[in-house]
């Protein structure tokens, strides 16, 4: 498959394929959202879903589907989307005997994808992975996780060749629970499980990202700490680093994030509670790739001290965008972050946004998409903001009047993919809206 053109080389065609008459092709910035499209089966409730993109626009949506008969068998399927819009069949990845949980999907540069899932196998929680080819083939059904522990949460992260590491956090009969990652290779190759750090003993499953290099940083909040380590394109991995500040020590942290830029220095991001202060806010803190840590800063206002939840993304250059949101208010609000790691004025996105997600492309153009309020206040809608590099943000587009926990992913030239969740009669189903892609006779697309 051809590579798609870049933006410049689009917008040149466009004008001269528009000054001869031959077409008319609209500038992206003023693209509309597709009107919602229902992707998975009919007749059974669907939720979970994830998305993810490749190099050259081919999207590959996953999600749970779940019996509404009785015991309710549950399995993980995908279907794929071509760059030019042609949908793939729906195919099942977990086998039968299974109850999956939250599917997570990565994509490398060459639509090579791999899947990972939690699920419960009638005596352990457990962490599975499947790989899916380019063309759709299946790989084999992977155990990731060890036979006799109980695993929960899971993220999954894949380089430009198609080496992936997946990571989880797994408790002991001792009730520890303790930062796990395993590499899993294009080969097909399983690495050894690795216990990131063993102290604290109440870690979450630690996020992790890849630079263009193939190296990787991978952060879990545990406890009343931030750790984080480094993990070379050849494996080696680094010692453990805490990259939090000494606090008090009932003092806590949740869900740590990581973004990393094209050279691999990093910015690790958590929300941090404080006992003192009976208050949640974002700190963070910079990783350079050669492991010296930073100074950690607090990301978001003195003001805001109730953030519920937030999403970071960044673009090669390593400008970031962070979202977070506030309990009291509902308010959603965004703030810029520069290489420099100098941190912008926050910005009003929504007087109402929830379940958020910030998405970025290579340039740092990208998108914010949220959960607003919908039709009397009963349901939820799913809504959007789009954003340049520089930090300026669109009007409010309101892609799906009904929808409720929206993700959302983007091509690394920007166009994105927004899927939901929407309660039919009988269904729950997941619905999608993407980027329009234009396509001429002489086959060039935006």
């Amino acid at each position: 498959m051809a590579r798609p053109r870049t933006r410049r080389s689009v917008a040149i065609i466009a004008l001269v394929l528009s000054l001869a008459g031959v077409v008319s092709i609209p500038a992206p910035a003023s693209a509309a959202f597709s009107q919602p499209l229902s992707i998975s089966p009919a007749g059974y409730d669907s939720y979970d879903q994830q998305q993810a993109y490749d190099r050259q626009g081919d999207a590959l949506f996953v999600w749970v589907r779940e019996s509404h008969t009785y015991p309710h068998p549950r399995y993980v399927e995908f279907k794929s989307r071509s760059y030019n819009g042609r949908w793939g069949t729906t195919t099942t990845l977990s086998p039968a005997g299974q109850a999956p949980h939250s599917p997570q999907v990565a994509v490398d540069d060459d639509g090579d994808a791999i899947v990972a899932w939690r699920a419960y196998n009638g005596v352990d929680n457990s962490i599975y992975a499947r790989r899916i080819s380019k063309s759709g083939t299946l790989g084999p059904l992977i155990a990731v996780s060890a036979g006799g522990m109980q695993a929960h949460g899971t993220y999954v992260a894949i380089d430009s060749d198609g080496d992936a590491v997946v990571t989880w956090a797994e408790r002991h009969d001792t009730g520890a629970v303790f930062p796990m990652m395993r590499r899993y290779s294009s080969s097909g190759t399983l690495s050894p499980a690795v216990v990131l750090a063993s102290t604290p003993t109440a870690a979450e499953p630690p996020a992790v990202a890849y630079d263009r290099e193939g190296d990787a940083v991978l952060a879990w909040a545990n406890d009343n700490v931030v750790q984080a380590r480094t993990l070379s394109a050849d494996g080696t991995i680094s010692e453990l680093k805490t990259v939090s500040a000494p606090l008090s020590p009932i003092d806590r942290h949740f869900t740590a994030k990581v973004t990393v830029d094209r050279d691999g220095d990093a910015l690790v991001t958590w929300r941090h509670w404080s006992d003192q202060g009976q208050s949640t806010r974002v700190w963070g803190r910079w990783v350079a790739r050669d492991g010296t840590v930073g100074n950690v800063r607090q990301l978001t206002p003195a003001l805001h001290t109730d953030v519920v939840n937030h999403s970071v993304a960044g673009d090669l250059d390593g400008d970031m965008l962070l979202t977070w949101d506030l309990f009291s208010t509902g308010h959603l609000y965004a703030v810029s972050i520069s290489p420099t790691q100098t941190v912008g004025q926050p910005v009003l996105l929504s007087t109402w946004g929830r379940l958020h997600t910030v998405r970025v492309d290579d340039d740092g153009d990208g998108i914010v998409v949220w959960q607003g309020k919908g039709l009397n206040n009963s349901v939820g809608s799913v809504e959007a903001r789009r954003v340049t590099r520089s930090g300026t943000f669109g009007t409010t587009e309101v892609i799906a009047g009904i929808g409720v926990d929206p993700t959302a992913a983007v091509t690394h030239e920007g166009r994105a993919a927004v899927a939901w969740e929407r309660r039919f009669q009988v269904d729950l189903q997941i619905q999608v809206s993407v980027d329009p892609y234009f396509v001429t006779t002489q086959g060039i697309r935006s």
